[in-house]
């Protein structure tokens, strides 16, 4: 007498699968929904712009770690830096001004700056950043 044995046809359970799906879905839309904990008021930032030639019209307006202030390359007072400021604007009125404080300069010194221009009828000056040095925020 001949053993027959019958063969299965092998299958694939996708039940699990599909469980396992659902619950990882359910746990994106679930944690996808969180904010991060911000503090302060909901405002609407400005947009960056790319101003194409940069060189042309644009001067930097340096604040070092001594808090000695750069017109260019030019260390000026901040007497000096309201005339040459107004000698800029009288050659080009559509003159940038770029603002690189040092990161260690206190906020007085970098308002004095922002003030000076404001005088003259900068109200949007340039901030220079070094994105590099920028702390990484923890998400």
């Amino acid at each position: 007498m001949k053993l027959q044995i019958k063969r299965r046809v092998p299958r694939i359970d996708i039940v699990p699968l599909i469980d396992v799906l659902c619950f990882m879905l359910i746990f994106f839309f679930i944690f996808s929904t969180f904010k991060s904990a911000q503090t302060g008021v909901e405002v609407d930032l400005p947009k960056t712009v790319h101003l194409g030639q940069t060189e042309q019209n644009t001067v930097v307006i340096s604040i070092d770690h001594n808090v000695q202030v750069f017109f260019g390359e030019e260390p000026v007072s901040m007497a000096v830096l309201g005339d040459r400021i107004a000698e800029e604007l009288s050659r080009n009125r559509e003159t940038r001004f770029i603002v690189k404080p040092d990161a260690s300069v206190p906020y007085r010194a970098i308002i004095a700056v922002t003030d000076a221009l404001a005088s003259f009828g900068v109200d949007k000056p340039l901030w220079g950043v070094d994105r590099q040095q920028m702390p990484h925020s923890a998400e």
